[in-house]
């Protein structure tokens, strides 16, 4: 029998899919590693952990400190969030649409100095190819960055859409 799962990561919600992972634990397979839109699982005893999902920046050694004080491991920490797991008896907690907010904000600024970046890097190969140097290998970083900005922009429009969203169902 294999050691390691893999998972998909698709659900209509991010609760359902920290449900997912506790339906699994109580299988024996428990999260190991988060690998973009698949989860890695390893095999173990069966235990009803409880996982949770927390909206926030990346937790330093005090924070983490705390959550485990409360009973909970950080098994992923993450730039945007980070995916916590508890014992039955964990203490519970309580994560509310606030917490979620800050986390859309703090990605829409993060992928938002992103874009700036790229927009300046093709800005710069574009006065290169211009005025000193033509060159297709230029020419082809310019297109590559100031497209990836655009796509960028596209994503944190649908960020920001996604926070507007957020804050109105608070109201």
């Amino acid at each position: 029998m294999s050691k390691y799962k893999v998972i998909h990561t698709f659900a209509l919600t991010n609760k359902r899919l920290m449900r997912k992972l506790e339906r699994y634990s109580a299988k024996g397979w428990h999260f190991k590693k988060f690998l973009g839109f698949l989860i890695l699982l390893e095999k173990g005893e069966r235990t009803d952990y409880k996982y949770e999902l927390v909206y926030d920046k990346k937790f330093d050694a005090e924070r983490e400190d705390f959550y485990r004080f409360n009973g909970w491991e950080v098994v992923r920490n993450g730039i945007f969030w980070q995916i916590l797991r508890g014992e039955p008896t964990a203490t519970t907690l309580y994560t509310d649409n606030l917490s979620e907010e800050y986390m859309w904000l703090y990605r829409i600024r993060f992928n938002a100095k992103i874009m700036l970046g790229c927009f300046l890097i093709a800005l710069v190969a574009h006065i290169i190819n211009e005025f000193l140097m033509a060159s297709e290998v230029i020419d082809f970083i310019l297109g590559m960055f100031f497209g990836f900005g655009l796509g960028l922009g596209a994503v944190n429009i649908a960020f920001f859409i996604k926070y507007l969203f957020l804050k109105r169902r608070k109201d």
